[in-house]
């Protein structure tokens, strides 16, 4: 079973053609047929990709449409001006021209063009009050011809308040609007009612029994967001807290049911969420690759940036389900196809993504090797906290790869990285430390406290980086002379040999080492040693792998 990315795309075409035409007021025949058309055209390609078949041109099917829609709207036809609008939203093409057209429906009373060109608005314009004031007022008249969008809007804008637009805040009101929204089915106001008792707000005392019920109504009105965190609730239970009994009990069975009905409806969480249930074999489920796959992908269709990058990493390796000659191949390794997967998850903002797209063109794997497209992959996932990508980009400054070669920021990254616990930083930062490479002078003490963070770690070169110092006798300068500490030198270079599995480099400076030694010298190096390896649990070196479950290059 190969998953390709080919999929993956066309269901992003999917997603910017879809338009529920129930939800267009008196819509004109010309344009359901367009859009009937394009959805038929769009399922039949869908199904030919699952059966391996030749199916319609989705791209050409998607012109053929705009191009009616287009003729429609130069009729002044409302709905087409809101459909070409939304297709706009949907592909960021020019703000101008969907506000425009957004208006032009608007004008004629096309309800959900009002509350989409408020959202523009507000979101486009944030510090432009005119504008401000006029999505508001857009809001609030397709709240009174009854859109349950624009009633939620109206409810957050109350609960905050927003004085610089004339509405002041007013928890009750915004608590009545989403009553209003949760009578009339709308699981989404529902789902707010929950949060706000959940919460708890000056005006909405905090009740965790009121917003489980509101919760359980809104999965009864088939809200994915809502099934899928009572799901998760139930796939758990609640924490008993004060000898209390728990509002929800764990009940995996009933979480499993509940997380496959969110996935039904398209939420793609809740696909992720089994995807990782099934890859795991968590909740009393076996573990199953097959299905861990097919969740991921249909997670994946939805743009869910996790599923993108876990997709990724079986590309990059493969994937097979079972041992020795019987196991099943699931995923074939591609790197091209991991590649594709990552710029997708990075598009969707996953910053573990973009470390693995700058590795790709740090190394030159499946694409020519540019250090500058790395380096700004690279600093897109440092900024975002990824350690590795942090102690590659201080490598990058450090060389001058793809950017001005930069002690100072070389020093930075590493030490951030370092902060965060990656073996390798602390070690090219106790290095830049010794040297003084970024610093001016060395400063052996700050050395020494980042070697040993990665010793701590199972690092082999760190410990003989320890040992080189106490030997040299700078982990203790006084009055400028340096005291060399021969015992604590050769109890690191023995747990050096251990971590590296006697490495020829650390066996030799560990045995000369000794020969230069009394025998109290090594006596008491033996003790230290023993001390250090009864106080220490094992621990293997950090890798250099993506976060969250990352790419391992």
């Amino acid at each position: 079973m190969l998953i390709t990315a080919l999929k993956l795309k066309m269901a992003a075409l999917v997603a910017v053609a879809g338009i529920d035409t129930a939800e267009l007021n008196s819509p004109s025949s010309d344009l359901v047929s367009a859009l009937q058309s394009l959805a038929n055209d769009q399922a039949a390609a869908q199904k030919a990709v699952q059966d391996k078949t030749a199916g319609p041109d989705v791209n050409k099917a998607f012109n053929d449409a705009l191009t009616k829609v287009r003729e429609l709207v130069a009729k002044n036809d409302a709905n087409a001006q809101y459909v070409l609008a939304h297709w706009g939203v949907l592909s960021n093409s020019n703000v101008s021209e969907i506000i425009d057209l957004y208006r032009k429906a608007a004008s004629q009373g096309q309800v959900l063009a009002k509350v989409e060109l408020a959202q523009v608005l507000l979101q486009a314009f944030p510090q432009d009050q005119e504008r401000a004031k006029e999505a508001v007022t857009l809001i609030q008249e397709a709240e009174a011809s009854d859109n349950k969008l624009a009633r939620r809007l109206l409810a957050n804008l109350t609960l905050a308040g927003a004085p610089n637009v004339g509405i002041k805040q007013d928890v009750e009101k915004a608590k009545a609007l989403l009553e209003k929204g949760s009578a009339a089915g709308d699981g989404e106001a529902t789902l707010g009612l929950s949060q706000l008792y959940a919460a708890g707000v000056p005006g909405v005392a905090k009740d965790d029994q009121k917003s489980l019920e509101y919760l359980i109504k809104a999965t009864e009105q088939k809200n994915a967001v809502a099934m899928s965190t009572y799901a998760a609730r139930l796939f758990d239970g609640d924490p008993a807290t004060g000898g209390a009994k728990p509002l929800v009990q764990k009940d995996p069975a009933k979480a499993m049911k509940m997380f496959e009905d969110a996935s039904n409806t398209g939420f793609a969480a809740a696909s992720r969420l089994l995807g990782a249930i099934y890859e795991n074999g968590l909740g009393g489920n076996a573990r199953n690759a097959k299905k861990a796959v097919e969740y991921y992908t249909k997670a994946a269709n939805g743009n869910d940036a996790e599923a993108l990058f876990r997709l990724g990493n079986y590309f990059e390796t493969g994937l097979r389900d079972g041992e020795g000659e019987k196991a099943e191949v699931i995923v074939q390794p591609n790197p091209k196809s991991a590649l594709d997967l990552y710029r997708m998850a990075a598009q969707n903002g996953s910053a573990a993504a973009f470390y693995n797209v700058g590795v790709y063109y740090e190394t030159g794997t499946v694409v020519d090797k540019d250090l500058e497209k790395a380096f700004g992959f690279l600093m897109r996932a440092s900024t975002n906290g990824v350690p590795q990508a942090q102690f590659r980009l201080a490598g990058l400054y450090q060389q001058g790869g793809g950017t001005q070669q930069d002690s100072v920021a070389a020093l930075a990254w590493f030490q951030r990285s370092a902060n965060a616990g990656f073996a390798p930083a602390q070690l090219a930062l106790g290095q830049m430390f010794e040297t003084g490479t970024g610093i001016g002078a060395p400063d052996y003490t700050a050395a020494a406290s980042q070697y040993e963070s990665a010793a701590e770690q199972g690092v082999p070169l760190a410990m003989l980086r320890l040992a080189s110092l106490n030997e040299r006798g700078l982990t203790n300068i006084k009055d400028g002379k340096t005291n060399p500490n021969l015992p604590r030198a050769l109890a690191y270079a023995m747990m050096a040999c251990d971590a590296s599995q006697n490495a020829e480099i650390a066996v030799k400076y560990r045995d000369e080492l000794k020969k230069n030694m009394k025998s109290d010298e090594v006596a008491e190096g033996q003790k230290i040693y023993d001390s250090k390896k009864k106080a220490a649990p094992a621990a293997e070196a950090s890798s250099d792998k993506g976060s969250k479950g990352g790419s391992k290059k």
